[in-house]
């Protein structure tokens, strides 16, 4: 009888969880059964009662701009302490991620994924070996802040400043502070290819 391996994939795109789950079946593994089930936010997620083996987590979720990854995974972890976590976003690269499993640009290729999958699976269940995977494009990390991110996210969905500020609990002034840091690192320009880098990277 095969031993089953369970898959939360917790992802606002639905394409992302067709996506695994056609790989899954492209690949099939003879002594392993993979079972998925998607989430569409971190709340949802939450309140599920299934023990998963791998968790699949994309933090950029559209129905709010704040991004808080750290927190999300400490929170994942809290109720999944044996899961391994995987982090699948276009954010990989831009953001700096702590307590994960392994981190995944979206935008490699189908190659590089079909082989994420194939260490992905050999490594579970954990064992008592460490191991990371980390599969991003060959750009180089802007590291932006969660601040400096929610800041971006906020103005590509249209936010008056005075909004992001609201939102983040500080005032105007550190809004244009992240806003700056964040353009500095990404070394971008101002006008509408910032906005349209902002909605690439962070939307």
């Amino acid at each position: 009888m095969k031993e089953k391996i369970y898959v939360a994939v917790v992802d606002s795109c639905e394409f992302t969880m067709i996506g695994l789950r056609y790989l899954g079946d492209r690949e099939p593994d003879e002594h392993r059964d993979i079972v998925f089930q998607g989430f569409s936010n971190i709340e949802s997620f939450l309140l599920s009662k299934r023990t998963w083996d791998v968790v699949i987590y994309d933090p950029l979720n559209p129905g709010n701009f704040m991004i808080t990854p750290n927190e999300d995974i400490l929170r994942i972890k809290e109720i999944q302490p044996d899961a391994r976590i995987y982090i699948y976003s276009l954010s990989a690269g831009f953001l700096k991620f702590k307590h994960v499993d392994g981190v995944i640009n979206k935008r490699v290729s189908l190659g590089d994924i079909k082989a994420m999958w194939q260490i992905l699976m050999s490594q579970t269940p954990k064992s008592l070996n460490n191991y990371n995977v980390s599969i991003t494009t060959q750009q180089r990390p802007a590291r932006l802040s969660n601040e400096e991110a929610s800041v971006l996210r906020g103005y590509s969905s249209n936010l008056k400043t005075k909004q992001i500020a609201r939102q983040l609990g500080c005032n105007v002034r550190l809004v244009y502070f992240y806003k700056n840091s964040a353009m500095y690192k990404l070394k971008a320009v101002r006008g509408p290819s910032f906005y349209e880098s902002i909605r690439w990277i962070l939307n």
